[in-house]
């Protein structure tokens, strides 16, 4: 069974994430899904539509990419530790578009359950986007 989870989030990352294959949304996320705690995410993400309208949110954003550094599954969990980079091509958070390719590092923790995807944690450091892009005030 952890093979098969750790199957699921991989595809999650590759053909969602990566490719921005929407489609397959459906295929690997519960109807009942919910982000218990997500810190990218503007609006409660519950369910597979919402997961479809964050993940188009993002890629209208910025153009990322990310790789799977370590993929540990026990029983019905699934911990994912990514690193990447995004490119920030549209306006976000009043910052317009800069072009600048950012590093992005995170864990992100899956509960899977009747072979889907049903509760995901969401720890990504946005420190270092924040900072580049000038959102952080720096004390001296």
């Amino acid at each position: 069974m952890s093979e098969y989870n750790k199957t699921l989030v991989r595809r999650f990352y590759e053909a969602v994430e990566n490719q921005g294959n929407l489609e397959l949304v459906d295929e690997l996320f519960d109807v009942n899904f919910r982000d218990s705690h997500n810190t990218v995410a503007p609006f409660p993400v519950v369910g597979p539509e919402a997961v479809k309208k964050l993940a188009g949110a993002l890629k209208h954003l910025f153009d990322f990419h990310c790789e799977i550094e370590d993929l540990i599954a026990e029983g019905d969990r699934v911990v994912a530790r990514i690193s990447g980079h995004i490119t920030h091509k549209n306006d976000f958070m009043g910052v317009p578009a800069t072009g600048k390719q950012l590093p992005t590092n995170g864990v992100e923790i899956f509960r899977v359950a009747n072979g889907k995807l049903v509760e995901r944690w969401v720890f990504i450091d946005q420190l270092p986007t924040i900072r580049e892009l000038g959102l952080l005030q720096e004390s001296h």
